[in-house]
């Protein structure tokens, strides 16, 4: 077993470090060559041919020319693991009731690794920027630029945000987001208070969204809901609380939703 045998980290099996990192680069390159991937993976062509030959045969990618796609096999098992997760089952009901109430995109994440996962989203008839909202599905977000990311982190401890922020830096998209660990800390502590956290165009230049976590059964952080729309319908009273308060109350039905899924009925 190709197994990384250093004392200072727990072991990892190599091999399967190389296969997602390839995966990875297949999805980041979009439609890379043999050579673009050998290119990507700090292994030799030999190996690279050898793990793409395996991949191709498990159906975790495919071959269209001299082109490298990944697999349709990946979807099902994507399907799989959302269909298996507590909060999607929760919430998928509230998500679409939002985004009908609210006629904008409604977005249902989780946290993985430090980063936003979308498990869910839904548009409402007057929801934008369709292609955006769709790749967002495909690569996490930062949590410190989004609603929903800031009120998830609001919910760790200091030291957990900080070794995030430390781990992956600050990368700003507009001229709003926040680069700073002062900062974020003064935002995470405001979004305590108020029960919410805003997106004030610091993702995208002329979007704002409000979003809140959502708690498990356990009080723990374990996902957040959110809803985006642009600047010009988002503002007023209607960004500074008529959303909050339907973006708390949907919340709220998902963590009843949550605590009272495995709660069975007296007889």
């Amino acid at each position: 077993m190709d197994a990384d045998d250093s004392s200072d980290s727990p072991r990892r099996i190599k091999s399967i470090q190389t296969a997602s990192a390839i995966l990875e680069a297949i999805q980041h390159l979009e439609a890379p060559t043999f050579t673009d991937l050998c290119g990507e993976v700090d292994i030799s062509k030999g190996t690279v041919h050898t793990y793409l030959e395996t991949l191709e045969s498990e159906g975790f990618i495919t071959k269209s020319g001299n082109e490298y796609r990944l697999g349709v096999r990946l979807v099902t098992m994507g399907e799989s693991v959302r269909n298996q997760t507590d909060i999607y089952r929760a919430g998928q009901d509230e998500v679409e009731k939002l985004a009908e109430k609210t006629g904008e995109w409604v977005h249902l994440t989780v946290e993985c690794q430090g980063q936003e996962v979308t498990l869910y989203e839904s548009s409402g008839d007057r929801a934008i920027a369709m292609d955006y909202h769709l790749r967002m599905r495909e690569s996490p977000q930062y949590l410190y630029h989004t609603a929903a990311g800031k009120a998830m982190l609001a919910c760790f401890d200091r030291d957990r945000v900080r070794e995030l922020v430390n781990r992956q830096g600050f990368v700003q998209r507009t001229e709003k987001t926040i680069t700073d660990l002062e900062t974020l800390f003064e935002e995470l502590d405001r979004i305590q208070t108020q029960g919410y956290a805003v997106n004030d165009e610091e993702e995208v230049r002329g979007m704002r969204s409000v979003g809140t976590a959502i708690t498990g059964p356990d009080a723990a952080v374990c996902g957040a809901i959110s809803v985006t729309a642009p600047t010009s319908r988002l503002s007023g009273d209607y960004f500074e609380s008529e959303i909050p308060e339907l973006v708390m109350e949907a919340a709220n039905i998902i963590e009843v939703n949550l605590e009272t899924a495995g709660v069975k009925q007296p007889r």
